[in-house]
């Protein structure tokens, strides 16, 4: 009687690691309140480094970085099937391919944020000098500013509609306008900071708005033009490989290769 291939036994610290990453992984996915993430937060500061350098503190450190929204909404269900699998692998296989595979799946979170941090940089930027000439527009026609953003919400693409909104909802709620106007540097960027200036300056100190717009608006169409320009300065170089290895070598063997084949053979030199 042949025995069958071994599966390795999982002991109590196995399945209690299987625990711990089905648990970060969980946390991850369902996006714990901002309560709970602080108190992730205040928990890691209170612990010593000592505690840090096992893997439970390892362990705590990657909960509370997936804690802080590392899973989109409309990826909860397929990081929903991902935790479960992992947990599964934790506990069938061994805490060492369970650790790996959450290891591997923070890995592409993070790169899947990066890459929809950096398209929604692109977003902006490619939006920003429409966004600034509607709202001078509407400034211009003698709306207040608070009115005007409202008024462009549903006019202008996202990103800047949801956020745009979101201003409004906030003064609208008894917020300080200003502040919430100042929130755009972080949920849009730095690229937004001129307007951000101009409406903060023209609330605060009273200062004209429409000029101030006017001048962010010409700055905003500089710069992406300049983008403009480098990516068209950018398409030679990229062009430099296909070039190279796929065109080139493709031309050869239809033109150059045929004729080489036809001067061989009526020189005689091919039996």
């Amino acid at each position: 009687m042949v025995d069958g291939p071994s599966v390795p036994e999982c002991g109590p610290v196995g399945v209690s690691l299987a625990a711990a990453v089905a648990a970060l992984l969980v946390l991850a996915v369902f996006d714990v309140t901002d309560a709970a993430s602080r108190a992730v937060r205040r928990r890691l500061r209170d612990t010593d480094r000592s505690a840090r350098r096992d893997l439970r503190g390892v362990l705590s450190t990657l909960g509370w970085w997936l804690s802080r929204g590392a899973v989109e909404p409309e990826d909860e269900a397929l990081a929903g099937v991902a935790a479960l699998a992992i947990a599964v692998a934790a506990v069938a296989l061994g805490p060492t391919v369970g650790l790996l595979a959450l290891l591997a799946a923070v890995g592409a979170v993070a790169a899947r944020r990066r890459s929809r941090r950096r398209q929604r940089v692109l977003q902006v930027d490619r939006h920003l000098p429409e966004v600034i000439d509607l709202l001078g527009l509407v400034v211009g026609a003698g709306r207040p500013t608070v009115s005007a953003l409202s008024d462009i919400c549903p006019r202008v693409p996202e990103p800047f509609r949801s956020e745009l909104s979101a201003v409004a909802r906030r003064a609208a709620a008894g917020e300080s306008f200003v502040d919430s106007v100042r929130r755009l540097r972080e949920s849009l960027g730095p690229g937004v900071s001129p307007v951000v200036h101009a409406v903060t300056a023209a609330e605060v100190d009273g200062t004209p708005l429409r000029p101030a717009l006017q001048r962010a608006a010409d700055e905003a169409h500089r710069r992406r033009r300049v983008r403009a320009q480098e990516a068209a300065r950018r398409v030679p170089v990229l062009m430099l490989f296909p070039l190279v290895f796929c065109v080139l070598p493709a031309f050869c063997l239809l033109t150059v290769v045929p004729l080489l084949v036809g001067t061989v053979s009526d020189l005689g030199l091919v039996p």
